[in-house]
């Protein structure tokens, strides 16, 4: 059972994406455009503690079921997702490996791939929303929401990401 922690553990975050988006997004952000990004932040630790190889894997995979569910634009997540894992293993080279590191670059990334995604948006015409619209309405609250939860989270999931390592290590 241990060995399908993380398959069942990206998709239950892509899952909670959506629901969260339905539970909370009307009643705490009505002003304000909140994107989660769940998804992206465990991608960006599973490469981080887990490694190149699966970050980039479940990025592809689950950027591409994203592109299938939200998006009209087939690989721009699948895409995105994969270069946000290669550059965290990049960075990683940099960087020493702990929770700070981790959450600092999950942050970046959310920055970096919602900057792509307007950007292609804009390219395609799919998107009205002037730049600073961009980042008042969308960029700065998805970021501010994002720092809360990583920094509530992110100890817990590099711990258990870790205890799995160690665990597909030994079998």
């Amino acid at each position: 059972m241990k060995k399908f922690f993380l398959p069942f553990l990206v998709t239950m975050v892509f899952l909670f994406e959506s629901v969260f988006v339905e539970l909370f997004s009307e009643k705490w952000f009505q002003s304000y455009l909140f994107v989660p990004r769940f998804l992206l932040v465990v991608l960006v630790f599973v490469t981080i503690f887990v490694g190149q190889t699966d970050g980039m894997m479940y990025g592809f995979l689950f950027g591409f079921l994203y592109d299938i569910v939200y998006t009209e634009i087939l690989g721009v997540y699948a895409f995105i997702f994969t270069i946000v894992a290669y550059l965290t293993a990049k960075a990683m080279k940099i960087f020493h490996t702990n929770s700070f590191t981790a959450s600092f670059l999950a942050l970046t990334a959310i920055v970096f791939v919602e900057f792509y995604v307007y950007g292609i948006q804009l390219i395609v015409g799919g998107t009205t929303m002037t730049f600073s619209a961009f980042l008042n309405d969308r960029l700065f609250p998805t970021v501010f929401v994002h720092t809360i939860l990583v920094l509530l989270f992110a100890y817990p999931l590099k711990q258990k990401l870790l205890q799995w390592t160690a665990y597909r290590r030994e079998n």
